[in-house]
């Protein structure tokens, strides 16, 4: 059934590629917006905390349908002993904070980054910039700067993405849709490349064995 306003429909998909995304990221950092814009077209009026939410979708790259399983995990510490099962056999991890939420933005490096590399090592990482819209947003930019804060940059954004060694990094704004087609559409070629690449390493492995 085909999820209306969204370019990733649900569909049969038996013959095609499957690839599994994980989002994480601080609670409230805009990660199941993001989900919900993408798979519904439709973008949440209230928070509600996800535990652990799975959808399956179809992403086209380059002519070719993909499917793709997306895990929403929860970002609080009380589920920090269960989010460690969402990792296994994940494709590429998107790790996502708030803009305008610099303790979620040092918590990419605080916790969630040192996480993925300790479950996951190797996988591909995008950093994600959620809710970039806010940063126009002069009331809640006036309320950051009156605590001594200020937004994250996108230089910052850079800045860690190469840190991090992550593979791309993207700001989007589920509210206006802008970068959500584009992030899932590169966790697809991500995720397909890092695939094409193991299974050349494998097909070494396997020729070096027979010599």
């Amino acid at each position: 059934m085909s999820q209306k306003g969204s370019r990733a429909n649900r569909g049969n998909t038996s013959l095609q590629e499957e690839f599994k995304v994980v989002i994480v990221g601080d609670g409230g950092c805009g990660k199941t917006s993001l989900l919900t814009m993408y798979t519904k077209g439709v973008f949440p009026k209230e928070y509600v905390p996800s535990v652990f939410d799975k959808t399956v979708v179809n992403s086209r790259y380059r002519g070719q349908q993909f499917r793709l399983h997306l895990y929403d995990t929860a970002g609080q510490e009380d589920y920090d002993r269960l989010r460690p099962l969402s990792y296994h056999g994940v494709n590429v991890v998107l790790i996502c904070y708030d803009v305008l939420c610099p303790s979620s933005f040092d918590n990419v490096f605080i916790k969630w980054y040192p996480e993925v590399q300790h479950f996951c090592a190797g996988v591909p990482i995008i950093l994600v910039g959620c809710k970039a819209d806010l940063r126009q947003d002069k009331v809640l930019m006036k309320k950051l700067w009156s605590t001594g804060q200020n937004a994250v940059t996108y230089i910052q954004g850079e800045e860690a993405r190469r840190k991090l060694n992550a593979v791309l990094y993207l700001e989007c704004s589920a509210k206006y849709r802008e970068n959500v087609d584009d992030l899932f559409r590169e966790a697809t070629k991500r995720a397909l490349m890092a695939t094409r690449e193991l299974e050349k390493v494998r097909k070494r492995r396997s020729l070096c064995a027979l010599l």
